[in-house]
């Protein structure tokens, strides 16, 4: 299928595998697994800030750069990733108005977690500039006692986003719609 910008994308997943910073890979202590995660829906990056002595995580969609931002996780709760991530994103992208049983689908297709260090340098700064604006963003407060930050999760998915050196610009909202439409046709 060819999505928005011009580039043929098929949608696969099953394993969430999310592409973690040192600092990151250092805190849930989980071994590593090399997997290609080009094309993939259920590719995730992953860092986080330290704000108020609670961590402060943000995810970010490889190939839409939709972000989901947890706030006072710890240690234990990434015991059992598939359902922490699985209701996470379920929670954030309800909240922003996604259909739900879409985005039930998708969840539901993690059937499990793998994890290792960033793809790539472009990969690190999109993260990196996304880290940059949340910790702006964090002016606009957390909602303490609950994982899920979805008002600072679409501020993010609002601001426009480029690649292609400069050539296209989408919004990662939008983006994640369009891909989650994909994603609908090719499991129907």
């Amino acid at each position: 299928m060819m999505n928005a910008s011009g580039v043929n994308h098929t949608v696969r997943g099953d394993i969430m595998h999310i592409q973690c910073t040192r600092k990151m890979l250092d805190f849930i202590n989980r071994p590593t697994v090399s997997k290609n995660t080009d094309d993939d829906l259920y590719a995730w990056h992953a860092d986080f800030l330290v704000v108020d002595r609670k961590k402060l995580f943000l995810l970010v969609n490889d190939l839409t750069r939709y972000c989901v931002v947890l706030y006072g996780l710890r240690k234990a709760d990434f015991a059992n990733p598939t359902d922490l991530f699985r209701r996470r994103i379920y929670v954030t992208m309800g909240v922003a108005g996604y259909d739900r049983e879409l985005v039930g689908r998708y969840v539901d297709g993690i059937d499990s977690v793998t994890y290792d260090r960033t793809k790539n340098r472009t990969m690190v700064a999109r993260l990196n500039r996304a880290m940059f604006y949340l910790s702006y963003d964090v002016e606009a407060g957390l909602i303490d006692g609950v994982p899920e930050q979805p008002h600072l999760s679409d501020r993010l998915n609002d601001m426009p986003v480029t690649e292609n050196h400069g050539r296209v610009y989408y919004r990662p909202d939008q983006r994640m719609r369009e891909y989650l439409k994909l994603f609908e046709t090719n499991h129907e």
